[in-house]
């Protein structure tokens, strides 16, 4: 009875990976989705939304300051209606990592600015637009069990027609 539960802990053990192995790849792809909760004026026409999202960071453990460039597709429903509001990003920004003395969780800061394309699914409601906007926000990357993950929340602002459409995101995620 001891041979099969050793055999499952020392299997487990494996398959955490080594933090220094994760962290010796300066470039790491993401994958991730999650809730977009809409905020201000725009909370008042548009529902909660979701979002998908693909990323690319570059950093290493002898630094702090990394990169990362985003690419993401938000879509709110508009009411009770089949419209909805959508919005496809691409942002380039810095990633600060907090300290976190080898924790399996590990803190960070990020901020980016991009262009933001917003449509409507439902043409005759609004033509599409390109518009500058920024976000910035708070996460954190875990490891465990042999996976990458992060879990991120930022808040999004992009000025549009005298107001501003602005949303706060909450993400999670797998890095590779």
């Amino acid at each position: 009875m001891r041979r099969p539960i050793a055999l499952a802990t020392l299997l487990a053990a494996l398959s955490v990976a080594p933090p220094t192995l994760h962290a010796q790849r300066p470039l790491t792809v993401g994958v991730a989705g999650g809730v977009s909760l809409p905020v201000g004026s725009f909370g008042d026409g548009a529902d909660v939304g979701w979002h998908a999202l693909a990323a690319l960071a570059l950093g290493s453990q002898m630094h702090p300051l990394g990169l990362r460039l985003d690419a993401t597709y938000t879509t709110f429903p508009l009411g009770e209606s089949d419209e909805a509001r959508r919005i496809t990003s691409v942002t380039l920004g810095p990633t600060y990592r907090l300290p976190s003395a080898g924790w399996a969780v590990a803190p960070y800061l990020l901020a980016a600015a991009g262009a933001y394309y917003l449509d409507c699914s439902d043409d005759a409601l609004c033509d599409g637009t390109t518009r500058f906007g920024w976000n910035a926000g708070l996460g954190m990357r875990a490891r465990g069990l042999g996976l990458h993950g992060f879990l991120e929340a930022r808040y999004h602002r992009i000025a549009f027609r005298g107001d501003a459409v602005q949303w706060a995101p909450v993400t999670v995620g797998l890095l590779f």
